[in-house]
């Protein structure tokens, strides 16, 4: 049986602060197909100042986004949709 060709990804990059971008020092990793083991492509690897600006930049986020003025009932409807959308996309993200 032919092994169906898996997705290409759309996104290689770190999402950090609403911007997609490269790892701080370039460094990427390569993801590979577990069936296959063939690499499908190169993604970026956060390091530590990374995480350190992903970190600043959700702390910010939460503190003057709208999310901790929301009420409990919106921020409920919130997570439902997000958990409609995990859904609705499963494939595209397993």
């Amino acid at each position: 049986a032919q092994v169906a060709r898996p997705p290409t990804p759309t996104v290689t990059k770190l999402l950090i602060d609403g911007r997609y971008v490269d790892a701080a020092d370039g460094a990427t990793f390569p993801t590979l197909d577990p069936r296959t083991g063939a690499k499908i492509c190169d993604v970026a690897a956060a390091g530590e100042r990374d995480v350190d600006a992903a970190v600043r930049a959700a702390r910010v986020a939460f503190d003057q986004g709208p999310w901790p003025r929301m009420s409990g009932r919106a921020r409920g409807r919130a997570l439902f949709k997000f958990a409609d959308l995990l859904e609705k996309h499963a494939e595209e993200l397993a």
